[in-house]
């Protein structure tokens, strides 16, 4: 192996190899077929890149994003970048020719393809007389159907090496690659790919590397949380993965009102703003990158101190696989998970959401017979249809082949007489495997065994004794960050409230003042700077919102619509304030008033075509047959009657309560 280190040296400038790395490059350069099984940051991508230097063939590289495969292609060093080139949509067609006729007059070593591209005919043909030795499946666990990362493209890549090895007399080997695989997926590959592959698994273990999981207490602490772990960074990198765009854009924005430098990034931004997010983070511009969990594959920024997940992913592998993205350079680096006791069920729900259904296939299905071409767009959009189309493949109710264009060529046969049965089985597996995976991260999060452990025995390790860097064997300091007890709330609650409205230099609305008077991390900046910022932390946000609400009722807040559109609050001076609270509700209920309230909901429930709690709970009714409020301003200070419940039922409420 001694030719190997020399080769290293010159081409990357490294003067030895990482664990794992000289085995995998030593079995792709003998044509081996290999399975590579090596955590983030341990440098997969070196072991087929000097591979296909040392080759005596090209190499053919099925990389899974366009973002992606640019990155590698952009950071080669300059002995191998001039051998490397990419095909992928964003290139003209003439372009795209052009740099295949390159590969086949043996200007390039290296050629960068997304999996969907084997499915053309034209492109296969023409890499047929390049004699491609070598292919590296890269995120190679997307070829299992169970996983948690399914692409079912890269199905196809069996036939389409078969039928590669048929045209050209040779197959050529595989190298797959994948950060996260556990021993059922490891199967699973090697079945789907057809190969007996060589195993190289290095330990998914990653000392540098502390694994953190917070209990909040909803959104506020989640918030509170965030801020202060990356205050304690001290202007170090962070990346925040979150569950939406939305969150993505108003997380990011809360961060900036407490003095963080950060940004977001999604794939509903334009190519230019994600690219502009991408290098201010990767420069060090920018401290904090709040993005979907799209964001950092392939991202080459070994200084990532924290990546934090503010809601749960989908699986222990997807959080091994965001997580791994911190600390690449081997100094140690943080990872916070933040969950609440909400979190699991919320989960199991969402899991249970992205599977299927029954009426999907039988949609999808429906509009095949009888076609033999069909363009994705045609078939709907939710749930993507080339999964549909993928499932209903593996229940031989069709056959996909060759791509043609961007339709689909399709082969639909008689459907077999189990075919019902056969749908119903692959769907109570898709549902076991993803309930599966909810429950495999939801233990990870509520247990108390070693977190390091947990990772390393679900992906086929073991780990003995305490890790020392994880919050269940070295627990951080329970009261660091804890926020300081509120103060009680003021006499005169309305009087307050006025005041502050009053004081405000810049309108805020309803939500903002609410923010502002809770004293919330999410109020806007302006709101933070007031005196009265967090005058009534010690009240539940409900409560503050209905007291605002009181107020507008009695005159003393009026709202107005600013230019910009939204709508904003005003106090208007020396307007007689309410008594906050002078409706009591104690005592026991008027039952009979009540069940006439039951009866008028029931009605209205009908009249608008919702269930009935939709219009009012049962405890705002009891509340109500309780407090028996006889105008607009007492109905205000009941619980549950907020400001469209307010406008929507208020008169007919009243005129009940004062008919009994």
């Amino acid at each position: 192996m001694s030719e190997l280190r020399p080769a290293l040296r010159r081409l990357f400038g490294f003067d030895d190899f990482r664990p794992g790395q000289e085995r995998v490059v030593r079995a792709a350069v003998d044509g081996r077929d290999t399975l590579a099984l090596m955590p983030t940051g341990s440098g997969k991508s070196l072991t087929y890149q000097l591979a296909a230097m040392l080759r005596p063939t090209p190499t053919l590289v099925l990389s899974p994003l366009i973002a992606l495969m640019k990155d590698q292609v952009d950071k080669l060093p300059p002995e191998v970048a001039p051998q490397a080139t990419l095909i992928n949509s964003s290139l003209d067609p003439d372009e795209a020719a052009a740099r295949l006729r390159a590969a086949a007059e043996g200007r390039y070593r290296l050629l960068y393809v997304a999996p969907e591209r084997l499915r053309q005919r034209h492109f296969l043909d023409a890499i047929t007389g390049i004699d491609i030795g070598l292919v590296v499946i890269d995120e190679v666990h997307c070829v299992s159907m169970w996983g948690h990362d399914f692409r079912p493209d890269y199905l196809f890549i069996r036939r389409a090496l078969e039928a590669l090895g048929r045209e050209s007399g040779t197959s050529p080997s595989i190298l797959g690659m994948t950060a996260t695989a556990t021993p059922a997926t490891e199967r699973e590959i090697a079945t789907a790919l057809g190969r007996d592959p060589e195993v190289v698994r290095t330990s998914v273990v990653r000392p540098n590397l502390r694994y953190d999981v917070e209990i909040v207490d909803g959104e506020e602490d989640r918030l509170r949380t965030l801020v202060r772990r990356l205050r304690d960074l001290h202007g170090a990198s962070a990346i925040v993965y979150a569950r939406s765009r939305r969150s993505c854009e108003s997380l990011a924005r809360t961060l900036r009102v407490h003095d963080l430098s950060a940004v977001h990034y999604h794939a509903g931004l334009e190519p230019e703003e994600r690219s502009a997010a991408q290098e201010a983070f990767i420069e060090g511009r920018i401290q904090t990158v709040v993005a979907t969990t799209a964001f950092g594959m392939g991202i080459d920024k070994p200084d990532i101190r924290l990546v934090a997940l503010y809601n749960y992913p989908e699986s222990l592998e997807s959080y091994v696989q965001m997580v791994g993205r911190a600390g690449r350079d081997g100094r140690a680096s943080d990872t916070l998970l933040l969950a609440s006791r909400s979190d699991a069920s919320q989960l199991r729900r969402f899991a249970r959401s992205d599977i299927p259904t029954v009426a999907d296939l039988r949609s999808v299905y429906a509009r095949l017979r009888g076609r033999r071409e069909v363009l994705p767009e045609e078939l709907g959009g939710d749930p993507d249809p080339r999964v549909l189309v993928g499932m209903l493949e593996q229940v031989e109710l069709l056959r996909r082949g060759f791509d043609s264009g961007r339709a689909m060529q399709i082969e639909v046969p008689e459907p077999p007489a189990d075919a019902a049965a056969r749908i119903d089985a692959l769907l109570k597996r898709y549902e076991q495997e993803a309930a599966r995976r909810a429950d495999r991260l939801i233990r990870f999060t509520e247990s108390r065994v070693c977190r390091h452990r947990q990772v390393a025995e679900h992906f086929g390790e073991t780990l003995d004794g305490r890790c020392g860097m994880c919050d269940v064997c070295a627990p951080l300091d329970p009261s660091a960050g804890e926020p300081a007890a509120p103060g009680p709330l003021p006499g005169d609650v309305a009087g307050a409230i006025h005041a502050a409205v009053l004081g405000l230099r810049w309108p805020l609305g309803r939500t903002g003042l609410a923010a502002l008077l809770r004293g919330s991390m999410s109020a806007p900046r302006s709101a933070q700077r007031s005196p009265h910022f967090g005058l009534l932390a010690a009240a539940s946000q409900a409560d503050v919102k209905r007291w605002i609400q009181l107020l507008e009722v009695a005159g003393a807040l009026e709202s107005f619509e600013s230019e910009d559109g939204y709508r904003l609050l005003r106090a208007v001076a020396g307007a007689e304030l309410p008594s906050i609270g002078a409706v009591a509700s104690s005592g026991p209920a008027d039952e009979g008033l009540f069940e006439r309230l039951r009866a008028w909901r029931l009605e209205r429930a009908r009249e608008d075509e919702v269930p009935a709690y939709v219009v009012l709970h049962d405890a705002t009714l009891r509340e109500l047959a309780t407090a028996k409020p006889a105008n607009v301003l007492d109905l205000a200070s009941v619980k549950g009657f907020g400001p469209a419940k307010l406008e929507r039922y208020g008169e007919d409420v009243l005129a009940v309560i004062a008919a009994a």
